[in-house]
């Protein structure tokens, strides 16, 4: 036997009831049945059922030698201590394992004992064990085609040998062989003229069988299309009828017609729709009806399934659904709650976003399959408006928050988040950034606010007034790799902050662009901050505008004689007779008695003042006085300076 290829993730609650089942029959393997840790164990395993059956309507588990089934969707990836319950439920002839509603503990304390039993391959494993809530069937291993894997033939006994049982109101013997379709549907018939429960009952194992039939697609067993199709076709239309009122719900009924959408032929498929519109007091419009049929009529002639007869049949189930309650479907049809995927990948394979499909986005959101919804959105070929809408729907809000807080945030599904919402990402990731405590994240976070894009710009710009310093810096940070902002008064106002980081991250993005540099240089020159000083000459790159002569003058005065140097460099090819006095405070004084000019001693900062003044004002007459001091300096490098100007 093979299981089918990789599958759906395991929800939580289930993996859940599995460790307690696991423990449960570890239990029941050590211990009498009435032991008290026998009893425990299986009344925390029914407190745990209880609300998965009710939410979900059902639990249906196969089993495979490798792994679970739900539903008739392989669970993959699958914990190794849950692959390991598989193989040995497989070793004892476990096929499927059915809780339905109203479980007891007394139920399952039987089951597990008779799970636990050392012949239980034997009894279990050749029999089944059936009680009122609980079923457990056999592996079977008659295979009906050849393109029919030994699991899904499997899996399509389990639910036609419930359908059987439905029907007949009882298991039937071997003696008895095994029924035809037209013998179930006559079995059917008869029933559901016998009482509601009788015919829900009936309605229940088809809706089972079908939704089994149609999670698996393509995957799905031949004889099983043909016996489902034969059963429903051999009922006559009150009886379709009476089924259908049976169901649980309106959306029961819904949601049976869109899984037996592409099991069964579309002029089956139109006498069901019409019992079901009937059941819900809609009944289908004549015009409606010769509508269907000729959106059902293949280019030969001939009735087939075609793209828009099926589109048409979803949008009226979607309208349907559309009716009365908020969240359709969710309270009234657990099976829902079952195939999200199959909803959704329905929805954009038809370019239709109707109530159901966005319902089961949310869903699958919800269950922490987030990450799964954007992989079928983002899958090519998909409608972009179908795509965008089932998106909106699960982009709330609060759920970029709700990722961030989380007390391991998933930074890969943010990153996706964070691509779709663009501008709207702003706010939560700059209150992620205000709380993170971790570097890491916090680097992460800036990131995804640099690759948003320049959109993000005017709202960084508003958050920066009254921000606390670490938050306006790491604002600064984003602002520094983005386009020139429209109004850049606020990161003017940054530079004078009382944090010295925000006003260096602030002259960081000012000096980007062009036209915001001059202004912030000239501020930051004119404020006398060593740090910011530093950049700001060395981000002029060795030219001096004319605008910005006096602001570099005023460094000449600084004590730090590095930024003297600096200044002074950049001064080299000004033709603003402004440096001229500031350039002679550098080389020269006046001391002594009669108070003679002198030159200072010789440093680095002299010497380039002194060389400046040779090369560009020699012919300044407060210059040639110097020049001519320094030419008869007994010291070799105030020589040198001069040259042979003097």
């Amino acid at each position: 036997m093979s299981s089918p290829g990789k599958g759906a993730a395991l929800p939580k609650a289930v993996a859940l009831v599995l460790r307690d089942l696991i423990n449960a029959v570890g239990k029941a393997t050590m211990y009498p049945a009435n032991h008290r840790f026998v009893t425990e164990s299986a009344t925390q395993l029914v407190d745990r059922l209880t609300p998965l059956v009710l939410e979900r309507g059902a639990l249906t588990l196969g089993v495979t030698p490798k792994g679970f089934l739900l539903d008739g969707v392989a669970v993959d990836p699958l914990p190794p201590i849950l692959r390991e319950f598989a193989a040995r439920l497989h070793r004892k002839n476990v096929g499927t394992i059915r809780v339905a509603e109203g479980v007891t503990a007394t139920e399952v304390t039987a089951m597990l004992a008779a799970l636990a039993d050392h012949d239980a391959a034997e009894h279990v494993g050749r029999d089944g064990w059936r009680s009122e809530c609980i079923r457990i069937d056999p592996l079977l291993y008659d295979v009906v085609g050849f393109t029919d894997t030994p699991f899904d033939h499997e899996l399509d006994e389990a639910f036609w040998g419930e359908l059987v049982e439905a029907a007949f109101g009882r298991r039937l013997t071997d003696v008895e062989g095994t029924p035809t379709t037209a013998q179930v549907a006559e079995a059917i018939t008869e029933r559901v003229e016998r009482s509601p429960d009788e015919a829900r009952r009936v309605f229940e194992a088809l809706a089972s069988f079908s939704s089994a039939i149609a999670m698996r697609g393509d995957r799905g067993t031949v004889g099983a299309r043909k016996r489902f199709t034969e059963v429903l076709g051999a009922l006559a239309r009150p009886t379709q009828l009476h089924l259908m009122q049976a169901a649980p719900s309106p959306s029961a009924r819904r949601r049976f017609l869109a899984d037996t959408l592409r099991v069964v032929p579309p002029t089956l498929l139109l006498q069901l729709l019409e019992s079901v519109a009937e059941s819900d007091g809609e009944p289908i419009s004549a015009h409606l009806r010769w509508l269907l049929g000729k959106l059902a009529m293949g280019p030969d002639g001939s009735i087939t399934a075609t793209a828009s007869f099926t589109a048409q049949v979803l949008g009226i189930v979607d309208q349907w659904e559309g009716a009365d309650d908020p969240e359709p479907g969710i309270a009234d049809d657990p099976r829902l709650l079952l195939e999200p995927v199959r909803t959704v990948s329905l929805g954009l394979e038809l370019a239709t976003a109707g109530r159901s499909v966005l319902v089961a986005a949310r869903l699958m959101r919800d269950r922490g399959q987030f990450v799964e919804v954007l992989q079928l959105a983002d899958a090519p070929g998909v409608d972009q408006t179908t795509a965008e809408a089932i998106l909106a729907a699960v982009l709330d809000p609060g759920l970029l928050t709700r990722l961030l807080t989380a007390p391991t945030p998933d930074f890969p599904l943010i990153e996706r988040v964070v691509q779709r919402s663009k501008e709207a990402a702003v706010p939560a990731l700059l209150e992620g950034i205000e709380r993170a405590d971790s570097r890491t994240a916090r680097r992460k976070m800036l990131d995804l606010l640099t690759h948003v894009g320049p959109g993000i710009a005017p709202e960084l710009v508003r958050r920066l007034d009254g921000a606390p310093w670490y938050l306006a810096r790491n604002i600064l940070v984003v602002l520094a790799q983005l386009p020139p902002v429209a109004d850049p008064q606020p990161i003017l106002h940054a530079l004078h902050h009382q944090e010295i980081r925000v006003r260096q991250e602030a002259l960081k993005v000012l000096l980007r662009h062009p036209a915001t540099r001059e202004r912030a240089i000239s501020d930051v020159l004119e404020g006398g901050d060593e740090a910011q000083t530093r950049i700001a000459l060395t981000s002029l790159g060795g030219q001096c505008p004319p605008s910005l002569v006096a602001p570099v003058l005023a460094v000449i005065g600084h004590p730090n004689p590095e930024l003297r140097l600096q200044a002074v460099r950049l001064l080299a090819d000004s033709p603003s007779p402004l440096v001229v006095p500031q350039l002679l405070t550098l080389v020269r004084t006046r001391g002594g008695l009669l108070r003679r000019q002198r030159l200072l001693p010789a440093t680095p900062v002299m010497l380039e003042a002194l060389e400046v003044l040779a090369k560009r004002w020699a012919n300044h007459r407060p210059v040639i006085a110097v020049l001519q001091l320094a030419s008869r300096s007994s010291d070799a490098q105030v020589r040198a300076a001069v040259g042979g100007s003097a």
